[in-house]
């Protein structure tokens, strides 16, 4: 790294909360000049000597500034500097003129002073004892974080995330750390299990330290929440500790995971399988938030409602002849039985009446003068249920008031909901943790209903509440089986039965039928492949060798060798038009290279045995070097007209879609994963790239290896109680400032719009969102989705993961891929079952 050694003149910008500050240093060396240095520091004062090491950058608008990331503190380099340093408002009580006091008094000794004698002050004209008191506290202070900042930068710690630390623990930091580096994990956001066990290796923690296997099973049961895990049994834990650890540490691991287990640290539930008795294994607040999510339901289920039913029918039977589609039998026998139970469940696809049923329930209801909350998990679910109920809907977290100081809700079992009737929206999204929140925050006296798709994808985080309240065939259950005929009309609707029947849908082609643009249809499929992993490796070899051979004079033989062949094959490749002259022996090679010619040789592997090479090099784009070397491409494939899938995705959404259908539709991209040429990252750099450029006048902002720009489709990517947004919500950058390194992004709900102010650590939960993964559209609609599915996605290609992202559309749904890739989803039933208990208790 660079160093750079100088005095703070000023301090141009600081931000409390993360550190993040902007300096004006002027070097040692060069006492004349003033740089523009960034650093994350707790305190940074005037005067100051720092030492800073880093790299120096190029900023867009701001030109050269020095990025620091580790910051050591000097003393002072000249009296000037002294005297501003003290002044400048690091001690409380010592203004400039006081300052100037000191240092004329106590001159070279200044410092030593406040270290080693500060109750000499008192001989300055000016300072007696009350000051002298003020000046000591804040000083104490003052080197309490230094030591601190000194004491995490020894150990590798950045500054960004020594602040972090600082403001958690205070002075407390060094005691903390040097008990348990790993305690870091469970506090500091950012700093996950690999971090915080570099530091305690580097602090001396032994690798077979108790402290640090207790660290790996308490992450290992934390990370198989994201697989949708509320318990790991004990041979599932040896392997991932292994795993994390890179080494096979058994006997201590059983000795460790008995020993949490008797002090509390972690909780066991007991299962019967085949005859014998399995010890689950959760942290403690999965486990108290399965049991009390199965105890609430079965409290609930064990209330009576009282009903007129009599009454109930005639009001329906009113209800319906006042409409143009009136109730089915089905959607009546809902209502109807709904109103009656004090817990149930609906249930249905999409087109079968979901909405409908609940609209008319909540008509009754108010009829019944009956209080009712409407509510979802994310904020776009909210806001379509606000639409087509006709009634407020929240979130759940603004339902039960988050609050970030205590980071609990405030409606609970001490302060519940006033009401009498909830429903909750989109339920296959529910994990046990927000399940058992909301279900203790509902009164007993009230009555529950859950709506949601059990086809749909199961939530994010832990748990399968929706399904496992289904299997418990406990909870009443009113199940929408009729697909109405106004609905059949709909090939999202009807491609979408037809997947979960596990048929494969014969879905149009524009490219075949051009007219199916004209409203035709609102269901397409645009052939196109993308270029393999391996098959790209093979192009770049091919292109980039002959060009290599072709620099060096030389002459290329490509050995085609089918498994049928007896001798080898060999084809001479020259730079002139006639790539492939004639079939050359060895002994003709061998001639060649006598006369001095290099030669170079290459195999062709035998998938590629059909590439003709001549046309390969020739080809001047992606499209035209991935149809030279597949074997079979449909008639119908983009290929055709130059574009690979990736690149039709691009097109469809910057253009062509806003052409054909509208330049307000909300298009949305939604991939099977975040990785690969068309997973979610690649795809946003693509289309930011055409769809929203660089441009000299637009401001934009780099994070990491993330560009944003103003007018950029940004997602948030984690629960922000402090700001209001939460994982999924999805909004458009309407300002950026680069000096202060801030971003407004405006939010927009049910016609209207929030603006929401960013700092540098609330960006890093930002990510473009032009293509968001399939998981990440749970609870939201789009007017219009575009759908890549090819083989490279073959580990996620899954029945519910392609149902999902079909019934996100509103309007159109776009398939771009391969009907192979669709037919291997269709067929596939995602098997991987989680580990819950909650419909065993349920059923206890």
């Amino acid at each position: 790294m660079d160093k750079l050694i100088g005095i703070i003149q000023r301090v141009t910008y600081h931000n409390q909360e993360n550190g993040w500050t902007v300096l004006k240093v002027s070097p040692l060396d060069k006492p004349h000049e003033l740089i523009t240095v960034t650093v994350h520091q707790a305190n940074v004062f005037a005067g100051a000597t720092m030492e800073f090491e880093g790299e120096w950058t190029q900023h867009p608008k701001y030109g050269e500034q020095f990025k620091s990331t580790n910051t050591f503190e000097r003393k002072p380099a000249s009296a000037s500097a002294l005297e501003k340093y003290i002044g400048s408002g690091l001690i409380y009580g010592v203004g400039p003129k006081i300052a100037k006091r000191i240092v004329k008094y106590f001159g070279k000794d200044t410092l030593d002073v406040f270290e080693e004698d500060i109750e000499r002050l008192t001989e300055v004209t000016g300072i007696a004892q009350a000051k002298l008191d003020q000046i000591k506290s804040s000083w104490i202070e003052h080197r309490e974080i230094r030591n601190v900042m000194l004491f995490l930068q020894e150990y590798g710690v950045s500054t960004l995330f020594a602040v972090k630390i600082f403001k958690t623990y205070g002075n407390d930091a060094i005691k903390i750390l040097q008990d348990n580096p790993y305690q870091l994990s469970k506090d500091i956001y950012g700093i996950g299990f690999f971090s915080a066990d570099r530091i305690a290796l580097s602090m001396g923690i032994e690798k077979d330290s108790p402290k640090r296997m207790k660290a790996a099973i308490s992450h290992v049961l934390a990370a198989s929440r994201e697989q949708g895990h509320c318990y790991l049994e004990l041979e599932h834990i040896q392997k991932n500790v292994e795993t994390l650890l890179e080494a096979n540490y058994s006997d201590l691991l059983v000795s460790e995971i008995q020993t949490m287990e008797q002090e509390n640290d972690l909780k066991v539930r007991l299962k019967i399988e085949n005859e014998a008795h399995i010890k689950c294994y959760y942290s403690k607040s999965l486990y108290y938030d399965e049991l009390q999510t199965a105890d609430i339901v079965k409290t609930f289920l064990s209330k009576i409602v009282s009903v007129d039913v009599v009454r109930v029918k005639t009001w329906l039977n009113l209800f319906n002849q006042k409409q143009e589609f009136p109730l089915s039998d089905e959607q009546f026998d809902s209502v109807l039985g709904a109103c009656q139970q004090s817990f149930s469940i609906l249930t249905g696809g999409p087109g079968c009446g979901k909405t409908t049923t609940t609209k008319a329930l909540v008509r009754l209801l108010r009829a019944m003068k009956k209080r009712v909350i409407l509510a979802a998990p994310t904020g776009r679910a909210a806001q379509r249920m606000s639409e087509v109920i006709g009634m407020d809907a929240q979130t759940i977290h603004r339902l039960l008031v988050w609050q970030p100081h205590t980071g609990q809700f405030k409606k609970n079992e001490e302060e519940p909901l006033e009401t009498d009737f909830v429903i909750i929206d989109e339920c296959s999204m529910l994990d046990i943790s927000i399940s058992a929140s909301l279900l203790k925050a509902i009164p007993l006296t009230a009555q529950v209903l859950f709506i949601g798709d059990p086809n749909q994808l199961p939530s994010v985080g832990a748990g399968n509440v929706l399904k496992d309240l289904i299997e418990s065939a406990k909870v009443p259950c009113f199940n929408l089986k009729k697909v109405f005929r106004q609905a059949q009309e709909s090939h999202i609707i009807k491609f979408a039965h037809q997947i979960i029947k596990r048929q494969i849908p014969k879905i149009e082609s524009p490219i075949n039928s051009p007219n199916i643009w004209d409203g035709n249809t609102d269901c397409m499929f645009i052939d196109s492949e993308e270029a393999t992993k391996e098959q790209m490796l093979f192009i770049k070899k091919i292109t980039q060798s002959m060009k290599y051979v072709i620099q060096n004079e030389g002459v290329a033989f490509v050995r085609e060798k089918t498994p049928d062949d007896i001798d080898d094959n060999y084809k001479s490749v020259i730079q002139e038009d006639d790539i492939y002259i004639k079939n050359t022996s060895e002994t003709e090679i061998e001639e060649i290279r006598k006369r001095g010619v290099r030669s170079y040789i290459f195999n062709v592997p035998n998938d590629y045995l059909h590439t003709d090479i001549q046309l390969l090099l020739k080809s001047n784009n992606h499209a035209s070097a991935l149809k030279n070397i597949i074997k079979s491409i449909h008639p119908w494939s983009s290929l055709n007209y130059g574009f690979v899938a990736s690149e039709m995705v691009v097109r469809l959404y910057s253009k062509t879609v806003r052409e054909r259908l509208g330049a307000n539709m909300e298009v949305q991209i939604l991939t099977p994963m975040t990785v690969g040429s068309m997973g979610a990252r690649n795809l946003n750099q693509l289309v930011q790239t055409t769809y929203n450029p660089h441009d000299e006048n637009k401001a934009n902002l780099q994070i990491g290896d993330r560009i944003f720009r103003i007018g950029d489709r940004v997602i948030q990517r984690r629960n922000n109680y402090d700001l209001e947004v939460f994982n999924g919500d999805i909004g458009q950058i309407a300002s950026i400032d680069n000096q202060n390194i801030t971003i407004e992004i405006a939010y927009s709900s049910g016609g209207t719009t929030r603006n929401v102010h960013y700092e540098k650590q609330d960006i890093l939960d930002l990510d473009l969102a032009y293509a968001i993964t399939i998981h990440k559209s749970q609870g939201s609609e789009f007017d219009v989705v575009i759908i890549p599915i090819v083989l490279q996605h073959f580990n996620m290609l899954y029945q519910n993961l392609i149902y999902t992202a079909l019934t996100r559309a509103k309007k159109m749904a776009i398939f771009v891929g391969t009907r192979k890739a669709l037919g291997i989803a269709v067929r596939n039933i995602d098997n991987r079952s989680r580990k819950t208990m909650l419909k065993t208790i349920i059923q206890e």
